[in-house]
């Protein structure tokens, strides 16, 4: 599956939320990436795309939620953003595929507490476009 091109003002916000989400920034990168969600709903995007944005947005709420030891607030992200980012091998020249095993190292930390978040990063893809 390949994500449709964005609007010059789609990739800004795209952006803004990576930079934000990239320096644990994670509330200011899921308001970013609302903001862009809203736009994709506005122009009738494919429903695919609009659920990638809101499974990105969950991963940021989860964590946050790992960062104020919210068990149930992690978890229940994790429920809700795996269907939607599992199709997805690659998006807007992220690796979404790697970016799925980064966050559940976090589910995994539930009650232990220990992960850390310095490097915790959106992937960039290594794929090449033909």
């Amino acid at each position: 599956m390949e994500a449709s091109p964005l609007s010059d003002e789609e990739a800004v916000l795209l952006e803004q939320g990576r930079q934000e989400f990239d320096n644990g920034r994670y509330w200011h990168a899921h308001e970013a990436w609302e903001d862009l969600w809203n736009s994709l709903k506005r122009r009738n995007a494919l429903q695919t795309e609009i659920l990638l944005v809101q499974g990105l947005i969950q991963t940021a709420a989860l964590l946050y939620n790992h960062q104020r030891q919210k068990e149930r607030g992690v978890t229940n992200q994790w429920e809700k953003l795996v269907p939607k980012l599992t199709s997805w091998k690659t998006a807007w020249g992220f690796d979404i595929e790697q970016h799925l095993l980064n966050i559940a190292v976090y589910v995994e930390d539930v009650g232990k507490w220990q992960q850390t978040y310095e490097n915790v990063r959106l992937p960039l893809s290594t794929e090449v476009s033909e």
